[in-house]
């Protein structure tokens, strides 16, 4: 019982607070047919608000949102009718008022079919990609649209008087109209946003500009205080539209009008189902539930698709109404029950009371709902105003750029034109984005090493030239728009270089324009004397076979392709090392091609002839073949390695045990196996020989064997190795501190 108390009060209060949406929004849609127009209006909106609601509170499993007409997409109809009177004008014919009437409700049949259609193919989810500044600009348009067509009405012009005959004098301007408007506008702003809690500011704005209109009419003339609303007929609030869409198909009209009546219907469907969208999403953070977009959109077709049926107009979801509801105990759609019975009962002895309702009051009503930007533009001009919005701030303008262009060209032009430019520049924002961030970060061979462990002289080397080899790591899509400034980028960071390195570890994408330009960045650098590698593309990746099977097969086809960015490091830098092989000692054996004397690796400098001559004594020589496995993850095997000859890398079993993950590489004149001598734990990874490989073996006891015989032989070799991974830890901070930058 409790649940459903708290329904009721949440429908009546939905109710009392969107009925002045309903009169304003029926005033809307047939404004531009004069005032003998405006009680059809109000009972179009009457009636579609109703059905909207009997048919969400009857739907089952459906979570809380109320419906009611909207300002904006009513202007959009009236827009329709405006188009008629003009195609009319200039054909010579007239329209009877039974198809005028029925215009709006073809258009809302169109939109409401739209939804549905979106809805059974559960396409609720892709609406919600159309960009928020294209959808902000629309609402503030048709609130621009608005504010225009109600500003007559608020002066008390003439009927079918403009806004511009008020300034330049053609029609004057009725002091009477625009101060019981004004006086509806401080009631809406100041008295009922401000201090009224139980009654909605825009019934608090039409019952006092209203009283006192008719405090004034009593010792008065009616005419001279301005006009007042024409009511609606008293009875249902609806009139099925059959006769008039039969008529309105066989009359001159149509023809002039159908490609116009058709956009103005889908563009109606696709801005309605956004706007429900979003209040839904709205009513789900306040509900702390989630709504289905599909089922959103089903219902609100249902809903509008009922409406114009019986000649109503558009009705869409709203989030203001729907906090509404909430906040006074509604929970679910059975609130709309009982908002809809409110209205119509409302709606069958309305008529005497919106008699005494003045025509500036209604408008200053409107007026004020109109002023008030949308909320999303809202925080954008207040994120702009921070000092703090900083780098954002180029973001910001082009946002709000969108919506003011927009808003514009709706209220200026064309809804239809104001959609494709919109369109088109959030395209062009993504476009310019996504081109500059392509780059993830680049730097130079210099600064970042691969993991490959190589002799300090190697190191030394790659320090000094480096800068030869050049990494780009990239993200995102490579399309049209990025691949040009990737490859003039490309150019300008191997300016001097040898070797370039593009890792697409973090591409998910490349269309055929990218490759295009991919493929002419390889012969360019190759035409240069420069190499491209290729990295981040393992076997099984779905990428690399794209690139081979668009014709981009040149890098694979020479081994320039490899699976991970440290790969494609390690060859680069015995590119290097091996073109410098003449430059300093070491470094020719960084291919592995000759054997190393063992006096020569650097772990062992420092040590004398005698103590090299005793230490020669303890260590064994041994080969490995390529593939053979040298040392076994887990294992408590304790001997250190000096590798004199060839290349091993070091791998890390998976959970599961199904594959490896490389770690690195050890090159000749490098170490490895210390750690687990010097701590006793076992071993942390797999070695495995990657090229035929020769090392000398050095086991614990041996050490303690030379630790009775010479113990400074220990020390030299510990000392040795802390130097070692000083150096590294040092090229490590640097490779951090480059990352971050």
């Amino acid at each position: 019982m409790e649940r459903w108390r708290g329904e009721a009060l949440g429908g009546l209060a939905g109710a009392l607070f969107v009925m002045p949406a309903v009169l304003g929004c029926g005033v809307i849609v047939f404004q531009p047919l004069g005032s003998a127009f405006q009680p059809l209006g109000i009972q179009a909106a009457f009636g579609a608000t109703i059905a909207a609601a009997l048919f969400r509170g009857l739907l089952p499993g459906g979570s809380l949102h109320v419906n009611a007409p909207r300002a904006t997409q009513a202007a959009l109809l009236g827009g329709l009718l405006v188009q008629a009177t003009q195609a009319a004008a200039a054909g010579g014919y007239t329209i009877p008022a039974g198809v005028l009437v029925a215009i709006p409700v073809l258009a809302l049949m169109v939109a409401a079919l739209l939804q549905l259609l979106l809805g059974v193919l559960r396409m609720g989810d892709v609406l919600k990609f159309i960009p928020q500044p294209v959808v902000a600009g629309f609402v503030n348009g048709f609130a621009l649209v608005i504010l225009l067509q109600q500003l007559p009405n608020l002066l008390g012009l003439p009927d079918g008087a403009g806004a511009w005959a008020a300034v330049t004098g053609a029609a004057p301007v009725n002091p009477w109209a625009l101060g019981f408007g004004l006086l509806a506008v401080v009631g809406v702003w100041f008295m009922g946003e401000k201090r009224s809690r139980v009654i909605p500011g825009p019934l608090l704005g039409l019952i006092v500009g209203t009283i006192a209109y008719q405090a004034l009419a009593a010792v008065t003339e009616p005419g001279v205080l301005g006009a007042t609303v024409k009511a609606p007929p008293a009875g249902m609030p609806f009139d099925f539209a059959f006769p008039g869409l039969a008529e309105l198909a066989t009359h001159r009209v149509f023809a002039d009008l159908w490609p116009s009546l058709l956009v103005t219907g889908l563009t109606l469907g696709v801005v309605s189902s956004i706007q429900s969208l979003l209040s839904a999403a709205a009513a789900d953070a306040l509900l702390r539930v989630r709504h289905d977009a599909s089922r959103e959109l089903l219902a609100q077709g249902g809903a509008n698709l009922l409406g114009a049926l019986g000649s109503g107009t558009v009705t869409g979801g709203s989030p203001l109404y729907t906090r509404v509801a909430i906040h006074n105990g509604a929970r679910s759609d059975r609130a709309n029950l009982f908002l809809g019975l409110v209205l119509l009962g409302a709606a069958m002895g309305l008529g005497p009371v919106l008699e005494m309702v003045p025509v500036s009051v209604m408008a200053g009503v409107v007026v004020v709902a109109v002023l008030r930007p949308d909320d999303w533009t809202m925080q954008i001009v207040t994120l702009l105003l921070r000092r703090r919005a900083g780098a954002a701030r180029a973001e910001l303008l082009q946002t709000l750029f969108i919506v003011v262009v927009v808003a514009v060209l709706v209220a200026a032009v064309d809804v239809l034109v104001a959609l494709a430019v919109g369109m088109a520049l959030s395209v062009m924002v993504y476009l310019r984005r996504a081109a500059a961030s392509v780059v993830r970060r680049s730097y130079h061979g210099d600064r970042v090493h691969s993991m490959t462990g190589r002799s300090g002289t190697d190191m030394d080397l790659l320090e000094r030239h480096g800068r030869a080899i050049a990494v780009m790591e990239l993200h995102g899509p490579v399309f049209f728009g990025s691949a040009d400034n990737l490859a003039r980028a490309a150019e300008t960071l191997t300016a001097g270089g040898e070797t370039l390195i593009l890792d697409l570890t973090r591409v998910n994408d490349v269309e055929s324009t990218g490759v295009l330009i991919l493929r002419r960045l390889d012969e360019r650098l190759a035409r240069e004397g420069k190499t491209l590698l290729l990295s981040g593309l393992g076997a099984g990746r779905a990428l690399r076979a794209l690139l081979r099977d668009m014709g981009f097969d040149r890098p694979e086809a020479e081994g320039r392709v490899y699976g991970d960015l440290d790969t494609a490091l390690s060859a680069a830098e015995d590119r290097l090392l091996a073109r410098l092989s003449g430059l300093g000692a070491g470094a020719g054996a960084a291919e592995g091609e000759e054997e190393m004397a063992l006096c020569d690796h650097p772990s062992l400098e420092g040590l004398t002839q005698a103590q090299f001559d005793l230490l020669s004594l303890t260590t064994r020589r041994l080969t490995f073949a390529p593939g053979e496995r040298i040392l076994s993850e887990g294992s408590t095997q304790n001997s250190q390695y000096f590798l004199v000859k060839g290349r091993v890398r070091v791998e890390k079993r998976s959970p599961g045990g199904g594959h490896s993950v490389r770690l690195g590489s050890i090159c000749a004149g490098a170490l490895f196996g210390e750690m687990a001598m010097l701590t006793g734990k076992p071993r942390s990874a797999d070695v495995v020989a990657d090229t035929a490989v020769v090392c000398h073996e050095l086991a614990a006891e041996d050490v303690a064997m030379l630790d009775s015989l010479d113990p400074s032989i220990s020390f030299i070799l510990v000392r040795n190795i802390a130097r070692e991974v000083t150096v590294k830890i040092g090229r490590m901070s640097r490779a951090a501190t480059l990352s971050e930058a």
